[in-house]
Parts: structure tokens; sequence; C-alpha cells
């Protein structure tokens, strides 16, 4: 219980924060668009992905303690891909189906695609890490 609660605290406390900011976003701005979603979701991911390559950069290269967390934030700093695949599948989901089908196809879909594109750029970071 306790690696599972303190593994997963930052996740669930970002969770939180970007869910509520969309509704403050929402609320003062009115209904979004297509665009203006995807904007949100490439924006909520860029500051951790800045901060991952800062720490990548500043990770003493010569530590082999160290291989495995870059390895992570090179495919962290990446997160763009994976939003965005998950993103696309979501709206391509929404254009195909309505209803209660759209409310559960369309999380398990974007879901899926973001831990399928997640494993891939974790496995090019661990890529990058062993050619240097």
């Amino acid at each position: 219980l306790s690696t599972s609660v303190t593994g997963n605290a930052q996740a669930f406390g970002f969770s939180i924060t970007v869910t509520v900011t969309f509704g403050v976003v929402d609320a003062a701005e009115g209904h979004p668009t297509r665009l203006d979603l995807l904007g949100f979701a490439m924006a909520a991911v860029a500051a951790f992905s800045l901060l991952n390559l800062v720490v990548y950069q500043l990770i003493d290269r010569d530590r082999d303690s160290a291989t495995r967390q870059r390895a992570l934030l090179i495919a962290t700093a990446t997160d763009f891909l994976a939003i965005a695949a998950a993103v696309g599948i979501a709206f391509g989901a929404t254009a195909l189906v309505h209803g209660w089908a759209a409310w559960l196809l369309t999380p398990f879909l974007a879901g899926l695609v973001y831990v399928l594109v997640q494993s891939v750029e974790l496995a090019v970071g661990r890529g990058e890490v062993d050619d240097t």
C-alpha cells in the first residue's frame, strides 16, 4: 500500500490539478474547440518536459546509477508524442461513436494509445542511454 500510494501521489496530484485547471479555463472561456483541447493538453505536459530536459542535462553522465533515470527522463521529455496520439484517438473516437459508446470507448482507446506510445518512448530512451 505504501509503495502504491507514494508511487502514485505525484501523478494523482497532477491529474487533479490539470482536471480542475481545465474546468477553470472552460468556465472562464466557454466551450473549447478541438484545437483548444489539443493546445491545453500540450501545454499541460510542457512544464514536465522542460523540467525533465533540465534534469537530464544536470545528471552526471559518468554515473552508472543514473542510467535508468536518464532513460526515464528522455522518455518523459517526449510525452508530447504520447499525449498527442491519445488526444488524436479521442478526437477520432468521438467523431465515430456517440452516446454511452463514446463515454466508454474514448477513454479506453486514449489510455491504450497513451500507454503504447509511452512504452515505445521508454524503449527509445533506454536505447539513447545505452548509446552514450
